[in-house]
């Protein structure tokens, strides 16, 4: 397989990657390891989503969340603009945030079905005609962006661009929605990660030491030193769930924790899809996130078709996930 089909391979698979990592964990969402282990045994399949807080009623197994949703949102944006223009996202963002339907949450406040309050907050701003410079909620740092930045990645990646631009529209789309240091700093550091697995073969030791580079640039830019170094150095040892767990929060809902469970999830398994995404979802805590970074993540490391289980065939809409990343893949690539 060439490298350009590869790539075009890459590009088609990757919502419906997205979509299968979310659904993985989106029933056990906020369960820790050991509830997981006490209720379910080891979770090796989609569910039903019935446990989840956020999404009331038992949905079969398949249904996703706005991890998925918003990973649209960023990739129609692209495809609408060709290429990365702020206000094609915000059009693309407001549209996904006006179809999802309100819930009571457990504080009893009206919100929209699984999107965080940072991105809510901003989406209502962003409504009232604030810029997008000012509309992220201040110290943000939720994984609300990590989640959705694999199509932008793939977009950069296909059409060559630098990394001066990468960073700068990594930033941008932060903070819109995020507006933190230590935000910006998670996302341009796994924006440099899945760059990464998308130009090359996965290897451990490669990638960890490009990961150790790109924490001292952008610790160094942000003025951020220590703040992912230390979180992440676990990656270089011996990895297991219970050495994951020993060396991160066990949850992930905070941005630099996020990428500690889901970096060592991956490179457990070598970045192999489906051992990958379920050992997110076993760890626990914020599991739809997880599994579908962990999924975007072994959708680039993998340079044959990509394997997913046959239980992919039950995802919710799953046509039109192939057709919009049918669209990002050939709009990318022309």
């Amino acid at each position: 397989m060439t490298h350009t089909n590869r790539l075009k391979r890459q590009g088609e698979t990757l919502i419906p990657a997205i979509a299968y990592g979310d659904a993985a964990g989106l029933p056990v969402e906020t369960r820790s390891a050991e509830y997981i282990a006490e209720h379910y045994g080891r979770i090796r399949k989609l569910i039903p989503t019935a446990e989840n807080p956020y999404f009331t009623g038992k949905h079969e197994p398949g249904f996703w969340s706005d991890d998925t949703q918003l990973s649209i949102a960023v990739a129609q944006g692209l495809i609408e603009a060709d290429g990365f223009n702020m206000d094609a996202q915000i059009a693309s963002h407001l549209a996904a945030y006006d179809e999802t339907p309100n819930i009571i949450n457990s504080r009893g406040v009206e919100t929209k079905r699984g999107w965080g309050g940072s991105t809510v907050g901003a989406m209502e701003k962003l409504k009232l005609g604030i810029d997008s410079s000012e509309s992220g909620m201040l110290d943000g740092a939720g994984n609300g962006v990590l989640m959705k930045m694999a199509p932008l990645a793939f977009w950069q990646y296909a059409r060559g661009t630098s990394d001066d631009e990468r960073y700068d529209q990594y930033d941008q789309l932060t903070t819109m929605t995020h507006d933190s240091d230590i935000a910006r700093l998670a996302t341009r550091i796994h924006g440099d990660v899945l760059n990464a697995l998308l130009s090359g073969t996965y290897d451990k030791r490669e990638l960890l030491t490009m990961l150790d580079e790109s924490i001292s640039l952008h610790e160094f830019e942000t003025g951020l030193p220590g703040a992912m170094r230390d979180l992440l150095a676990y990656l270089h040892g011996d990895v297991d769930a219970q050495n994951i767990l020993n060396h991160t929060d066990g949850k992930g809902f905070y941005a630099p924790q996020t990428l500690a469970m889901a970096y060592g999830a991956f490179v457990m398994h070598g970045g192999k899809f489906v051992p990958s995404v379920y050992e997110a979802v076993n760890l626990g805590g914020d599991t739809d996130s997880t599994g579908s970074i962990v999924a975007a993540m072994s959708n680039f490391a993998t340079k044959e078709a990509l394997r997913m289980k046959v239980d992919h065939q039950n995802l919710d809409r799953l046509q039109m996930l192939k057709k919009v990343s049918g669209e990002l893949a050939q709009k990318a690539l022309h």
